[in-house]
C-alpha cells in the first residue's frame, strides 16, 4: 500500500508541480482512489451486514463465529484501506511533491499497519475455516468433537494474537518526517524508512520474507491443499451414486445438499482468497533473494502494479457477501429477515422452505437447539400465513 510512496525525491527538485502528469502519476492510479474507495465503501457496508446475519441466535455453529469474525476482521481491513486511499488518491495526491500535512501522513502510516493486521488476522480465520470445515468433511467423527463453537472461539483468540504480534515488526519501518530536512524549495511531509531499517538491511530482508511466507504464500499453499482434499472428498461421494441416493458418503455420514453447498461456499471463498493473495505472496517472496536491495526492489518491482494488487486485496475482502447470497439459501433466507425486513416489510415474513432436518447432527449447520429459536421465530412471524393443509412453518438450511 507504501509501495509507491516510499522511495522520495534527493533534493533536486525545486519547485512544485501544479498537476499530476508533472508528477508521472499517469494510467490507472488517475482513477485508484475512486475505484478502490468505492469498493471499500461497498465492502464496509456488506460486511456489516454479513456480521448482522452470521451473529444470529439462529446461526450459533463454530462455522458461523468464525465467519462472523471473518466478516469483522474484512469490514476493518478495507476500512483502513478506505481513509488511506481517500487521503491519498482522492484528497490530495500519490507524490511527495503534493503538499501533504504530518496529521495526513501519520493517518497513512496507521492506516497502513492497521489494514496489514486486520488484513492477516483475516487471511488466517479463513485458513482456521477450511481447517474446520476439512475435519468436518473428511473426518467427520473428529470433527463433531473438536469443530465446536468453544474450540471456534479459542481459535480465534489465538489466530488475533499471533497475527498482532506478526505484525508488529512493521512498525519499525516507517516514519513521517519534513520534506524541509531535504533541502528542497517547499514545505510539507512524507514518510521514509526509519534509521533502524536504514542500518538494519536484514531487517528489511526479513520483513519482505515474512510478508510473503506468512502472510501470504504459506496461507495460500496451505489453503489450495484443503480446498484440494475437501473437493476430492466431495467428488468422490458424488461418484457412489448408489450411496448418494440415500444421501451417503463414504464415511457412511448423511450429507444434505444444504451442507453441499456450505461446503462448496467456503471453497469459493478459498479460491478468491488465493487468487487475490497469491501474485501479492510472490513478489514479497522473490524480492527476498535481493538480499541488499530487497525493499527496494520489493517496492521497485511491487510500484508497476501495486495498485492493481491492492485492489484485488480489497476486492476479496468485500465479496464474500455475493459468495454467500448465491450459494447459501439459509444466509438468503436470514439476510431477508434481519437486513432487507427492516427497510421492506415484505421481507419480515420469510418464505417457508422444506428443512429436510434429519437427526444427523454432524450434517447440520444449525443445532438442534438452534433450529428449535429459528422455527419459533418463524412461527410467530407466519401465524397469520394460511397454505392449503394449515400453517406450514420450516427453516431453509445451508
Amino acid at each position: 500500500m507504501l509501495d509507491n510512496a516510499t522511495d522520495i525525491a534527493n533534493g533536486s527538485v525545486t519547485e512544485q508541480p501544479l498537476d499530476y502528469s508533472d508528477l508521472e502519476v499517469t494510467g490507472y492510479r488517475l482513477v485508484h482512489g475512486y475505484i478502490s474507495g468505492t469498493i471499500c465503501f461497498l465492502g464496509v457496508l456488506f460486511n456489516v451486514c454479513n456480521v448482522a446475519v452470521w451473529s444470529r441466535k439462529a446461526l450459533r455453529t463454530s462455522t458461523s463465529l468464525l465467519l462472523t469474525t471473518l466478516s469483522v476482521a474484512d469490514g476493518c481491513s478495507v476500512f483502513m484501506y478506505l481513509l488511506y486511499v481517500t487521503y491519498y488518491f482522492t484528497a490530495t495526491g500519490p507524490s511527495e511533491l503534493i503538499y501533504h500535512t504530518k496529521a495526513g501522513m501519520y493517518l497513512v502510516v496507521i492506516c497502513f499497519h492497521q489494514f496489514i493486521t486486520f488484513h492477516t488476522f483475516s487471511n488466517w480465520i479463513t485458513i482456521s475455516l477450511a481447517i474446520f470445515r476439512y475435519l468436518k468433511v473428511c473426518h467427520p467423527n473428529i470433527g463433531k468433537k473438536t469443530c465446536t463453537r468453544k474450540r471456534a472461539l479459542l481459535t480465534i483468540g489465538i489466530v488475533f494474537v499471533a497475527t498482532t504480534l506478526a505484525s508488529s515488526p512493521f512498525y519499525l519501518y516507517y516514519e513521517v518526517y519534513d520534506l524541509a530536512e531535504d533541502g528542497v524549495g517547499f514545505s510539507g511531509y512524507w514518510i521514509r524508512k526509519t534509521s533502524f531499517a536504514v542500518a538494519h538491511v536484514d531487517y528489511q530482508t526479513t520483513l519482505a520474507w515474512l510478508y510473503g511466507v506468512i502472510f501470504k504464500v504459506g496461507p495460500c499453499l496451505a489453503m489450495m491443499i484443503l480446498c484440494s482434499l475437501i473437493a476430492r472428498n466431495l467428488y468422490n461421494a458424488d461418484k457412489r451414486r448408489g450411496n448418494m441416493a440415500a444421501g451417503i458418503d463414504s464415511n457412511g455420514n448423511r450429507i444434505s445438499s444444504g451442507y453441499r453447498r456450505t461446503t462448496k461456499m467456503l471453497i469459493i471463498i478459498g479460491v478468491i482468497y488465493v487468487a487475490a493473495e497469491l501474485p501479492i505472496g510472490i513478489v514479497s517472496l522473490v524480492s527476498g533473494l535481493q538480499y541488499s536491495e530487497s525493499h527496494f526492489f520489493y517496492f521497485l518491482l511491487y510500484s508497476y502494479v501495486g495498485d492493481l494488487l491492492d485492489t484485488l486485496t480489497v476486492i476479496n475482502g468485500s465479496v464474500n457477501l455475493i459468495v454467500y447470497v448465491t450459494m447459501s439459501r439459509q444466509y438468503r433466507l436470514e439476510f431477508k429477515r434481519t437486513v432487507l425486513g427492516r427497510f421492506v416489510k415484505k421481507y419480515a415474513v420469510t418464505e417457508t422452505v422444506e428443512t429436510g432436518y434429519t437427526n444427523d447432527t454432524n450434517n447440520q449447520e444449525l443445532s438442534q437447539p438452534s433450529l428449535d429459536v429459528l422455527s419459533r421465530d418463524l412461527k410467530d412471524k407466519t401465524r397469520t400465513t394460511e397454505t392449503d393443509g394449515g400453517v406450514s412453518v420450516t427453516s431453509a438450511l445451508v
